[in-house]
């Protein structure tokens, strides 16, 4: 069974979690592991574009984030797949053009998840 997750993780002070949260429109389910909002797609599931939800959600806040402390650098997105035989991916260049023009840092971790 192929896992697959993106997850939208923010550096920030704690007591800033629900001020984040109400900035950009997205309520994290916890916050177990920092301001992380996290997006998971199960098999034979429609799914949609996280990436471009998370960008959605971003632009036009900088500043805001900014008077928390939240720079760009603190911003990174997460794709986090558990793969059976092969882990492709590729991206659009305007995804890629939008993640380099905020300066958000996109992370890939891929793993065997067997059967």
């Amino acid at each position: 069974m192929e896992i697959l997750s993106y997850e939208l993780r923010i550096d920030v002070d704690e007591k800033y979690y629900d001020e984040v949260s109400s900035i950009i429109g997205l309520y994290p389910d916890s916050f177990k592991f920092g301001w992380s909002y996290e997006i998971l797609f199960e098999e034979n599931k429609e799914n949609y574009n996280a990436m471009n939800k998370f960008l959605d959600s971003l632009e036009g806040k900088y500043d805001h984030l900014n008077e928390l402390g939240v720079e760009s650098r603190n911003i990174t997105i997460w794709i986090v797949y558990g793969y059976n035989n092969q882990c492709n991916m590729e991206f659009e260049p305007s995804l890629l053009y939008r993640l380099g023009k905020c300066g958000v840092k996109l992370c890939i971790s891929c793993y065997e998840a067997g059967s």
